[in-house]
């Protein structure tokens, strides 16, 4: 007879105690905690520099609106010498330079690839040119804030002009009169037919930071 075969039972593995499983959840938490501070440390670190990018950008956005504003004055002095009234509102004066009103009785001489006088955007030919300032001579005020601005007729030629050339369309840009000028009563309304001469207005203005800005427009 054979015999009989022993059962062994395997023997059980011990069951973690409580207090080792809370040891591995705990650290498991330690590790998911440093892996949130880091990320979230990224993040700050990152908005820390799109804030630093973007205060300057902010700043000079700002500085350009405020020169554009700015800008309007020089237009509004250079628009007051050819109303009513002004130093170039007769034809006749603007037959010829005048330095004293920044104008120019041909059209100027544009800087290579844009459509500004190349006069304007160099400060020693501007000068050179005799050319006035606000404020005046030329020099920043305390907001440093500096404006520079050039009239020139939109005329081909030379300068001064005789009056035959005065109204002459195929050397200078005309517009259209279609009712008074600003400024001017219905009694001085000019004949039907009559046509105004185009000036160019361009402006400079400097600021704080080398901020530029550069504003063009017309007036006839």
């Amino acid at each position: 007879m054979g015999t009989p075969m022993s059962s062994v039972r395997p023997r059980a593995r011990p069951r973690p105690s409580p207090a080792s499983r809370r040891q591995a959840q705990l650290g498991i938490i330690m590790i998911l905690a440093l892996i949130s501070l880091v990320l979230l440390l990224i993040g700050v670190v990152a908005i820390i520099r799109t804030t630093d990018t973007a205060t300057p950008v902010i700043g000079n956005l700002a500085f350009r609106r405020d020169l554009t504003n700015r800008a309007e004055v020089a237009i509004a002095a250079a628009k007051a010498t050819l109303n009513s009234g002004g130093a170039l509102y007769l034809e006749t004066n603007r037959l010829q330079d005048s330095a004293a009103n920044n104008y120019s009785a041909v059209r100027l001489a544009n800087a290579q690839g844009i459509g500004v006088p190349a006069v304007l955007l160099s400060n020693k030919g501007y000068a050179s040119a005799g050319y006035q300032c606000l404020p005046a001579g030329c020099t920043a005020g305390s907001d440093g804030v500096l404006m520079r601005w050039v009239i020139d007729r939109q005329c081909y030629g030379t300068s001064p002009q005789s009056t035959a050339l005065a109204f002459d369309t195929s050397i200078c840009a005309y517009l259209p009169f279609s009712g008074p000028r600003s400024g001017e009563s219905q009694g001085n309304i000019r004949a039907s037919g009559a046509a105004r001469a185009v000036f160019r207005i361009s402006v400079r203005v400097t600021g704080p930071r080398n901020t530029e800005a550069y504003i063009q427009t017309t007036a006839g």
